[in-house]
């Protein structure tokens, strides 16, 4: 009874540490890339009831490493929380669930639980750089693929970047449309192939490292398939498969082609029986050394919970003066606001912005400004890398990223990361740095690790983003679009000042 009682402590203080990061969880559940998600919980209760057998007879708790699993969980819970970073949140609640399977099974249970732990660790969405990072290189790869697939088959294609043209059609390869979105499903995939119909530890390596070369390899075909109806049957046929079907199509295509090379390896170098051990009437061990255990871990949980609530109680947020006041005049340049509706507002989350375009009197060159303020950050509503928002509206593919060192000499003592986007018959420059705290940074990770540590020695997380962007004219240069924008930053960056505290 005590061993129940003490559980049901664990699962309520787990439930209220986390409560209000379960809405940020289930918000990327839901976007398309995450969904598969949802099945993951029951999949790896599924897999835990299979292997249930495999515990052991005498079940002795884990106090050691169940505790450095516990004290791992409040670490990455703080820094998460102090840094904004949701990822790091959503790996402390699989953290806990690992305390709490050590504490109850202890270390040897692991042979049970290990498989069915790893499959819980696919519930946690991976951070969007790792996303970003993966998608955007795998994407280079299956398009050219895709286009050597056309050639073989004589249907003519060049491609540039991400973009494919077909002389019929162009075929824009970004994230949204991209049939790499299934990566992480696709190797969730494998690993659950290889555990249930092959029995041998290679094939099963086999068969994971297979999962990546198979999401390339289909999203290709996906696009090839495309340029074919594109050329024989018509335009629209082949934007509609493109945009609407094909996903889910090339998605059955792999569970073929990985169950296809399951039962290959099996043929080729057979399959081992399956070793289960006898069912057992009963586990025995000291359920009162797990019943304490179990109830310092839910007095912990709470210590987690209390702390989070101080940092938040003792938030500092620093005088300022509002946007509304800030002159749309600087010096050559004469700019008009723009103001956002309600969901542009909401997928913000900023306290206060400056949107608008400043217009250069003289040539007439139109420059876009972004400035997103922030009282205090944390998940959801933090300043973040724009590549992903640049690369996610409009169509744009990322021609290059790099910092361009502080330049006094044309009026900028700061660096900034310099971007070059493009998409068909358009080139896009655009600058942007993190202006927090007194700090100007232009890497995300380091902005994150300063708004962990100022939260904790400052307790102040408020901050901004600043955007400036430049549409290239035909013919115009990078290093020509670059002094235009030099040319407004040494004004507009001094009349920041008053607007952005440090």
């Amino acid at each position: 009874m005590a061993a129940v009682l003490s559980f049901v402590f664990v699962v309520a203080a787990w439930i209220m540490l986390y409560w209000d990061s379960f809405p940020s969880l289930l918000r990327r559940w839901n976007t398309a890339d995450y969904s598969y998600c949802w099945l993951v919980v029951p999949l790896a209760a599924y897999v835990a009831w299979q292997r249930r057998d495999l515990l052991p007879k005498v079940i002795t708790p884990s106090t050691g490493s169940g505790y450095i699993a516990l004290l791992l969980c409040g670490v990455l819970f703080f820094l998460g929380k102090a840094s904004a970073v949701d990822a790091m949140v959503f790996v402390s609640m699989w953290l806990a669930v690992v305390s709490l399977v050590l504490f109850v099974y202890g270390w040897r249970s692991m042979k049970a639980f290990f498989f069915p732990l790893l499959v819980l660790a696919f519930a946690v969405p991976p951070p969007q750089f790792i996303n970003r990072t993966l998608t955007f290189k795998l994407r280079l790869i299956s398009s050219d693929l895709s286009v050597r697939i056309m050639q073989f088959i004589d249907i003519p294609g060049f491609r540039e970047g991400n973009v494919i043209d077909l002389g019929v059609i162009q075929l824009h390869v970004v994230d949204a449309c991209s049939g790499l979105r299934f990566v992480f499903p696709t190797i969730l995939l494998g690993i659950l192939i290889g555990y249930w119909f092959n029995t041998r530890a290679w094939q099963r390596i086999f068969i994971i490292l297979s999962t990546v070369p198979t999401a390339i390899f289909t999203n290709a075909l996906r696009i090839a398939i495309v340029g074919y109806l594109a050329r024989n049957v018509s335009v629209e046929t082949a934007e509609s498969f493109f945009h609407d079907a094909s996903g889910l199509v090339i998605y059955v295509l792999s569970i073929v082609l990985l169950a296809s090379l399951s039962l290959m390896l099996n043929l080729l170098g057979g399959r081992l029986p399956e070793q289960r051990a006898a069912s057992r009437p009963g586990y025995h061990g000291h359920s009162t050394g797990r019943a304490w255990h179990m109830f310092f871990m839910a007095i912990v949980l709470g210590g987690y919970l209390a702390g989070n609530m101080y940092l938040l109680t003792g938030r500092v947020i620093p005088h300022r003066t509002s946007f509304d006041n800030f002159p749309m005049e600087i010096g050559n340049y004469e700019g008009k606001r723009e103001f956002y509706g309600d969901n542009v507002l909401k997928s913000l989350g900023s306290d206060d912005y400056l949107a608008g375009v400043f217009r250069d009197k003289e040539s007439g060159r139109d420059i876009l400004v972004l400035v997103t303020y922030y009282d205090y950050q944390e998940s959801q509503r933090a300043a973040h890398n724009p590549v992903s928002c640049l690369l996610g509206g409009g169509g744009w593919s990322l021609e290059s990223s790099r910092d361009l060192p502080p330049d006094p000499q044309v009026g900028r003592p700061f660096k900034v990361r310099q971007l070059l986007l493009d998409k068909p018959g358009q080139r896009l420059l655009a600058y942007y740095w993190f202006q927090q705290r007194g700090r100007v940074i232009t890497d995300e990770y380091m902005n994150k690790v300063f708004l962990a540590v100022d939260s904790i020695t400052k307790q102040r997380t408020d901050g901004a983003l600043i955007r400036v962007e430049l549409l290239l004219n035909k013919g115009e240069t990078a290093e020509q679009g670059r002094k235009v924008l030099e040319n407004f930053i040494k004004n507009f960056s001094i009349r920041l000042k008053p607007y952005i505290p440090e």
